[in-house]
């Protein structure tokens, strides 16, 4: 599979996993973009962890949220995120 696709496949399973973690108050295309930084959204603290949770559940990956938590602040950084970490889609 190649990269782009890679990338788009993982935008589409974070968009769905911040619509779930924000309780449906955030639909792709609707509310933000994949540049869209997660403060901006209106995106509670709480959700951002629900969010961080899921990805380490789904993905087998650790984020620090002292290090990486601090860079994951958009749909692109996060998928750039999972990309460095060897994550596929």
């Amino acid at each position: 599979m190649s990269v782009d696709v890679e990338r788009d496949a993982l935008r589409e399973e974070l968009f769905a996993m911040v619509s779930r973690s924000t309780g449906g108050a955030l639909e792709s295309g609707e509310s933000f973009g994949v540049a869209t930084e997660f403060p901006d959204t209106g995106m509670t603290s709480i959700s951002y962890l629900e969010l961080i949770d899921g990805l380490e559940t789904k993905y087998g990956v650790v984020v620090d949220l002292e290090s990486d938590g601090l860079r994951l602040t958009s749909i692109d950084k996060v998928v750039d995120f999972l990309l460095e970490q060897g994550v596929a889609a």
